[in-house]
């Protein structure tokens, strides 16, 4: 029941998220409604509103059924087959909430062409192209301004503190109970502050985006987008580095390390949300002001794929403003966008299939315990720990295993794989398939290890073995 309490804690909050970025799309954003140009007159129209109610009921729709099938996978008793399934069921929930989106972007296209409006009417030829083909509209005036570089110094110093703790991991620690795992996500946080930095360059030479037929203008919407995303990019990069610190000293801090990292992820990600949605807001609120006073209304529905993928191939930028949502996406058209798309999908693709079949191999295949000439091998699919005999201090045969708490590995009803801490904040390394008890004990070197076989007989053989050779 914990494991199944814990999933909804975490995976819920996911699609009322996505549900409520969505949702938002069924109002009007400056002269936008569904991803869609509106033309004169549109927002008073019973057509378009009752496109809009209909959207509003399909997207009610997706987040109860998205509900209903979440209650579905909490009902097997079996740890694994909830976790896989809870895995795959939230990548297609995310999914089915651009269901409604995508066709509320075809019947506002499908009433924008029967409605016969001359969208291009009385836009200039710059934008229109002389036989009519849309074009990228680029204030050359505003693309030639000084671009400014805010929170640059911040951020670096933010970056910088984040290589702080990977170097005392490398030349000052000791080692912490976690081994490799320690360096390898340490450096990984900080690779992410990088990738930061290299995101607020990247909007700092993102092209201006031209809503009014005057420059200034043009340029001073540009400065509050660059403002606001290079103030949560920095904000972003300390939160990343601070988290980083957080992680090294809990790695290294037994008794309450587990819990300070349980805390720093959800402040973390919190403030990743939070920081990210109030940049989009300040930037979509000036830009809908302006966007209401200059008149400016370059056509690019044909452009947007359901509303929500750009593909222009008269567009050179490699990332554009999303239309719909939040933040950027990428130009399709581009051989750069197709290869980062396809890369990210086969990516997420592959991590899926990766922690449902790591889940599932956990669960359905056995464990086995052995002891050779010179080491006692516990093994699954492949050989977990080796314990050479001459560092073995104890042994022990236990009927049941003590209370502990993961640190890392797997933790299900049917086994425990893993670093854990017993309830006396005592390091030990388990291998033990949880319904065949009992479990030999074992204290080598320092590290408590509790280890069995699939099959009890073999279990209480070794535990005998162990003994003649001590």
């Amino acid at each position: 029941m914990g494991i199944k309490l814990i999933m909804a804690c975490c995976f819920l909050p996911c699609i009322l998220i996505m549900f409520g970025v969505l949702y938002m799309e069924g109002r009007q954003k400056g002269n936008v409604l569904l991803g869609v140009t509106l033309w004169p007159g549109a927002d008073k129209e019973e057509g378009v509103r009752k496109i809009q109610k209909r959207f509003r009921k399909e997207m009610y729709l997706a987040l109860l059924s998205s509900v209903l099938v979440f209650l579905c996978t909490c009902i097997p008793n079996r740890e694994s087959i909830v976790l896989s399934t809870q895995i795959l069921w939230l990548m297609a929930a995310i999914a089915v909430f651009f269901v409604p989106m995508a066709n509320g972007n075809r019947r506002m296209k499908i009433l924008k062409r029967e409605r016969r409006i001359e969208i291009l009417e009385g836009i200039p030829e710059a934008v229109t192209g002389a036989e009519g083909g849309q074009k990228v509209y680029v204030d050359l005036k505003a693309a030639a301004a000084p671009k400014g570089k805010p929170f640059f110094r911040l951020s670096l110093a933010g970056a910088l503190l984040g290589l702080v703790p990977v170097l005392g991991e490398l030349f000052l620690a000791q080692g912490s109970f976690y081994g490799w795992w320690t360096e390898l996500l340490l450096v990984i946080m900080f690779l992410v502050g990088l990738l930061c930095l290299w995101f607020q360059r990247y909007f700092w030479r993102m092209r201006t985006d031209v809503i009014s037929y005057r420059s200034q203008v043009n340029i001073q919407l540009s400065r509050v987008r660059q403002y606001q995303w290079s103030r949560f990019w920095c904000m972003f990069l300390w939160g990343n580095s601070v988290f980083n610190i957080l992680l090294w000293i809990s790695m290294h801090w037994t008794k309450g390390g587990i819990y300070l990292i349980l805390g720093g992820t959800f402040a973390y990600m919190l403030l990743a949300m939070a920081g990210m949605f109030v940049a989009e807001r300040n930037v979509r609120k000036v830009y809908g002001a302006f966007q209401k006073e200059e008149g400016l209304s370059v056509e690019e529905d044909d452009h947007w794929i359901c509303g929500m993928f750009y593909y222009n191939k008269n567009d050179n930028r490699f990332m554009v403003n999303q239309r719909v949502g939040i933040g950027t996406t990428v130009n399709l058209a581009k051989t750069s966008g197709k290869v980062f798309t396809a890369g990210i999908s086969l990516l997420t693709a592959a991590v899926l299939v990766w922690a449902v079949g790591l889940i599932l191999l956990e669960d359905f295949v056995p464990v086995s315990l052995k002891v050779t000439e010179d080491a006692v091998i516990s093994s699954q699919y492949k050989e977990e720990y080796r314990i050479p005999l001459e560092e073995i201090d104890t042994v022990e045969l236990v009927e049941e295993l003590p209370a502990m708490s993961k640190r890392v590995g797997t933790a299900l009803d049917t086994i425990k794989k893993g670093s854990f801490l017993t309830e006396d904040y005592v390091p030990c390394k388990v291998c033990v398939r949880i319904k065949k008890l009992p479990v030999v004990k074992i204290t080598a070197d320092g590290m408590v290890y509790y280890l069995n076989d699939e099959e009890p007989e073999v279990t209480e053989e070794v535990y005998e073995e162990l003994l003649n050779l001590m």
